[in-house]
């Protein structure tokens, strides 16, 4: 699955509601996700894969394998300071996406791409010519490390309410706890200018 999270300004605050329950004064941030790939199942827990058997399969043959141009695709426009995560199931299983978001953003804090939670000094950074471009290369594989660390965690717990045991209850299957399978996670993290871009080095 893929999920962008996004920091809403004006400019997107129509798209992405902001949290109007909790005081502003409150609020740790306004990063939000801006968009969720749509899932591919026949039925629950049981999603179409890519893959060969090793045998050919005639056409309209009942089988869980599909070919790469039966995939939903979607687009969207992404906007400087996105994260872009991509993973398996065995991530989205087990981390709900708030908790992700809460993640990428601890990220974001500790490396100094949002401080508190606010993204005017990242305006007044970007407009200074400064995207932290090569912090941003050197460090985004510790995200996605923070993120399978999680999803591994969350699965071997059997009290936790996971994503997966809430889906299970919908189809009424008696599930709880976490749900133990392989995880891959790849993060991109649109900041606006190259790695290789010396402006950007003399900030760094």
């Amino acid at each position: 699955g893929i999920i962008v999270l996004r920091h809403i300004d004006s400019d997107v605050a129509g798209a992405l509601k902001r949290d109007k329950i909790t005081p502003r004064t409150e609020r740790k941030s306004d990063l939000r996700v801006a968009f969720v790939s749509q899932q591919q199942l026949r039925s629950f827990n049981h999603p179409y894969q890519l893959g060969w058997t090793g045998e050919e399969i005639d056409e309209g043959e009942n089988t869980s394998f599909k070919s790469a141009r039966e995939s939903c695709n979607s687009s969207i426009h992404v906007r400087r300071g996105d994260i872009i995560i991509m993973a398996t199931d065995g991530l989205f299983d087990n981390v709900d996406t708030d908790d992700i978001a809460s993640i990428a953003l601890e990220w974001e804090q500790q490396n100094g791409f949002i401080r508190g939670g606010d993204i005017s000094a990242r305006e007044r950074r970007w407009r200074m010519g400064n995207s932290l471009t090569v912090l941003s290369a050197e460090r985004v594989d510790e995200l996605a490390q923070k993120l399978v660390k999680r999803a591994r965690e969350n699965s071997l717990d059997p009290a936790i309410d996971s994503p997966f045991a809430i889906l299970a209850k919908e189809n009424d299957i008696m599930w709880s706890g976490g749900m133990p399978d392989d995880c891959t996670v790849i993060v991109l993290h649109v900041v606006g200018r190259s790695a290789q871009d010396v402006m950007d080095k003399d900030h760094q």
